[in-house]
């Protein structure tokens, strides 16, 4: 009887990886790492990024990025569990650079007080979604605190940061409305995806993360998302935001299809407020948009019809006395 061929190995996929390890008796997720999940707004207009929270990785699959992998060798921060070497519980002054983040909760701190290190009083309005997470729990193995690896990031969102963990193990992605195409459309993709697909993250924040870790596909995934998002209602708006002016790719697209609009309803609505704003020098992050713009329009502009010399008849026919 003639033997069957083996069949060839094939190699598990991060999201089969991540179950296999799952069977061992250790604590597979071995990595924790924490971000920031909430944006303060006090009283006096100031604000500050605060509130980490964690998030449980497997630290096998994650060492699959070149980012990871360079993070998880040398930016490791081992800490016991017991409460030792605490996490800090805000960003420092010009440490988060996206001010505008729509991946981090607004709260309004009704009274202006700010616990260095505490975490804030819990008196205030939360304008958007809160994203509840469970506290790093404390492992217990034989008697003793087991030391967990936790890694502190500074100027990534959490439910950014959460997103982009799941897509390393899955692929998969699930980008949330523009905060320009409106909040109601926010809060119904909010409503509509929770607990049926990818954790959802703004896919501005996600190019931001992209980009910034090397994650290329991931960072195409975000830009296709931006754009299609682009309609006359809100080109205007995410043009001349410091967001597109910070990426010369989004800026690019962002100035070619403003020119193709340029004379819808909407845009002619919206342009001259951004323009005013631009000439007193309160978008300063904008002016070169501005002029890539004007340049454009200059470019495309059709030719102008040459008017006719107005002959001198006098000269023509002589002057008669």
């Amino acid at each position: 009887m003639a033997s069957v061929p083996a069949a060839p190995s094939v190699p598990l996929t991060p999201a089969e990886r991540a179950l296999r390890d799952s069977l061992l008796p250790q604590e597979f997720r071995d990595v924790h790492l924490y971000a920031f999940t909430r944006k303060t707004v006090f009283s006096d207009g100031s604000s500050r990024i605060d509130h980490p929270l964690p998030i449980f990785a497997v630290g096998s699959i994650l060492k699959d990025t070149d980012h990871f992998s360079k993070l998880l060798t040398i930016g490791f921060a081992e800490a016991s569990t017991d409460g030792q070497n605490p996490i800090r519980q805000y960003a420092h002054e010009s440490e988060y650079d996206y001010d505008s983040d729509s991946d981090l909760d607004e709260f309004e701190e009704v009274e202006d007080v700010r616990t260095p290190v505490a975490s804030l009083s819990s008196k205030g309005k939360v304008k958007e979604e809160n994203v509840n997470e469970p506290e790093s729990p404390m492992r217990m193995e034989g008697g003793r605190n087991e030391k967990s690896h936790r890694v502190f990031i500074p100027n990534i969102a959490h439910r950014t940061l959460k997103a982009c963990i799941f897509y390393l193990y899955t692929d998969k992605i699930n980008f949330l409305p523009l905060r320009s195409k409106g909040s109601a459309q926010r809060r119904l993709a909010f409503l509509t995806t929770a607990g049926t697909l990818a954790p959802p993250c703004s896919p501005k924040s996600m190019y931001r993360l992209a980009e910034a870790y090397g994650i290329s596909k991931l960072q195409d995934l975000a830009y296709d998302a931006i754009v299609s998002q682009l309609g006359p209602q809100n080109i205007v708006t995410e043009a001349f935001s410091s967001f597109f002016a910070r990426y010369d790719r989004l800026r690019e697209h962002a100035v070619s299809y403003l020119s193709q609009v340029y004379s819808d309803p909407a845009v002619q609505e919206a342009l001259p407020d951004f323009v005013d704003r631009i000439a007193l020098g309160c978008l300063p992050h904008a002016s070169g948009v501005l002029r890539s713009l004007l340049g454009l329009r200059v470019t495309l502009a059709p030719p102008s019809r040459t008017t006719q010399p107005i002959r001198n008849i006098q000269s023509e026919q002589g002057v008669h006395g």
